[in-house]
């Protein structure tokens, strides 16, 4: 699953919707003094099958954008964190990231065409090609890519570009996968639209099987 920010008139603070590969599930808003959830059935009314894990796993990160309480306070020591700027706490925890994260943060981090307010980046469809390639060199493996369209400040979802990639354990070493995965994101990143308007976000995975959000 995955998660989109979005603005609505009828809400004060931003509204997440959640979808399923092009399957919009539902979203998470905020009402009063509590974040709420409304799961959609399908379109023929039937109820949706949804992992546990990942269900909670997003609602978690959903919870977090919609509270205006969380908004500006742990949301901005998550991005702080992901930085690596900050207080010197922060500074400590960001040395013990794997030293291929620290230099592919450093430097495409500036080059982010939008950051959404949890700190994830969007990127042009030039930046993320260099990207790609930036992280096939610092032995990293860009495991999912999603494209937006960039209307002033909204996000717009195009849900027909996207791409994950995944691979059972044990069945290919790391540098096969990584290899395979990077080539595979960039022959879709070349075929898709090279419109002004047109971003992209990834998810890296590094050799430790550890994954970000760039």
């Amino acid at each position: 699953m995955r998660i989109v920010e979005t603005e609505r008139e009828e809400f004060d603070e931003p509204v997440v919707e959640l979808w399923r590969d092009d399957e919009f599930v539902g979203m998470v808003f905020w009402d009063d003094d509590t974040a709420i959830v409304q799961i959609y059935v399908d379109e023929d009314g039937d109820v949706k099958d949804i992992d546990a894990r990942d269900l909670i796993r997003v609602l978690d990160i959903a919870e977090q954008i919609v509270s205006p309480i969380e908004h500006d306070e742990a949301l901005a020591g998550l991005r702080a964190e992901l930085q690596g700027v900050g207080e010197d706490e922060e500074d400590e925890e960001w040395g013990d990231e794997h030293p291929s994260t620290v230099a592919l943060v450093d430097e495409f981090d500036p080059q982010a065409t939008h950051r959404s307010e949890d700190g994830e980046g969007f990127f042009s469809k030039t930046i993320a090609t260099e990207f790609v390639t930036r992280c096939d060199q610092l032995d990293l493996a860009v495991v999912e890519m999603e494209a937006f369209d960039l209307e002033g400040e909204s996000l717009i979802p195009r849900p027909n570009l996207s791409l994950t990639i995944r691979v059972e354990d044990g069945t290919i070493d790391w540098d096969g996968f990584r290899a395979a995965a990077n080539v595979r994101v960039a022959d879709a990143l070349a075929d898709w639209p090279s419109r002004a308007t047109l971003v992209i976000s990834f998810v890296v995975q590094q050799p430790d099987g550890e994954t970000f959000v760039a």
